[in-house]
């Protein structure tokens, strides 16, 4: 643990001092002078609206819980959902960490099978990713015509995401092969931890997974939609957020350039070495903006009040979410 927090600290203050350089050669002061500009009301609501996405998410999370028959505390969703994204924050790529790790605690808070916890958060992996790729197809399709810098890494990110899911999707589909893939992931994680091997609660939590997936595929009707109309309602919101900032700038800018520079950055995160693809997804964010005919300034402006909103704050937020669920788990247990 000690390596890893070192490595990912290490990894950090590179991309720090590289983003640094970056705001160096764009011009400090020019950035200084947009960030003291900028009317503190759209910052607010743009916090306010961060906070929204997280209840977006925790409503489609319960939702998904309640399709399986189980009943949720939202209080408790909500502090899980904040949970996973401060693990999300400090773990490498974006948006990718978190999801184990809800699973596991709402299994242990709500009572619910580990296999049917942990098929809930593989849904709702599965719908943002579809959603995502879907959207990032059109960007890239767009890009290939007017040209971009960083097209071939786009390109490499989203078949990089679109293997995984066909993956993940794949084993779900694949009982035997699901089995023998968590089987042999199980055994490597137990030789190198205090773990004990346990294949009859391995197999029952499979097979929970298992009959829950077919529980979601044999869906139809309003379920889905809800589900899917929430899974790109968080999309629309954290767009808006982006905006949002646009206009604590004074700066006016089209919401399909928002929409674009957003799908762009967050796919560049997926090959990130870095906590939450930072550096990677700032050095886009601006390039991606510059490329739109906004100034560097503001592009840069724009991205540190974005890391700000969208990463110190659920971080610091997340962090004592995460505190808050090991005590409840604490008193259960005690």
């Amino acid at each position: 643990m000690k390596v890893k927090i070192t490595k990912s600290t290490i990894l950090l203050l590179i991309s720090f001092l590289f983003i640094l350089a970056i705001m160096s050669y764009i011009g400090l002061d020019k950035i200084i002078n947009a960030l003291i500009n900028a009317k503190p009301k759209y910052i607010i609501l743009a916090i306010i609206l961060q906070i929204i996405v997280s209840l977006i998410l925790s409503a489609r999370w319960r939702f998904i819980i309640k399709i399986l028959g189980y009943s949720a505390n939202f209080k408790n969703i909500f502090l899980l959902v904040l949970m996973g994204l401060f693990i999300n924050n400090i773990t490498p790529s974006m948006r990718g960490g978190g999801e184990a790790f809800r699973a596991y605690y709402l299994s242990k808070i709500e009572k619910i099978p580990k296999g049917l916890a942990f098929s809930t958060v593989v849904v709702e992996r599965v719908l943002d990713t579809s959603i995502f790729l879907f959207f990032t197809l059109f960007v890239i399709g767009y890009f290939v015509f007017t040209g971009f810098e960083y097209l071939k890494y786009l390109i490499l990110s989203w078949l990089f995401l679109f293997f995984i899911t066909a993956v993940v999707v794949y084993l779900i589909a694949n009982k035997t092969l699901l089995i023998k893939t968590v089987t042999k992931i199980s055994k490597i994680i137990c030789k190198y931890s205090s773990y004990k091997y346990d294949e009859t609660k391995i197999l029952q939590s499979i097979e929970e997974f298992y009959n829950s997936m077919k529980f979601f595929k044999n869906k139809r009707g309003w379920d889905v939609i809800i589900a899917i109309f929430l899974s790109v309602l968080w999309y629309i919101v954290d767009i808006l957020k982006l905006w949002i900032l646009f206009l604590s700038l004074s700066y006016a800018v089209s919401i399909i350039c928002v929409s674009a520079v957003y799908l762009i950055t967050l796919l560049s995160g997926v090959l990130s070495i870095t906590p939450s693809g930072f550096g990677t997804a700032d050095t886009i964010m601006i390039v991606s903006f510059s490329a739109f005919n906004i100034p560097p300034s503001v592009a840069a402006a724009i991205t540190l009040l974005d890391r700000l909103i969208s990463y110190i704050f659920p971080t610091i937020i997340g962090y004592i979410a995460m505190l808050i669920i090991k005590k409840k788990l604490n008193d259960l247990t005690t």
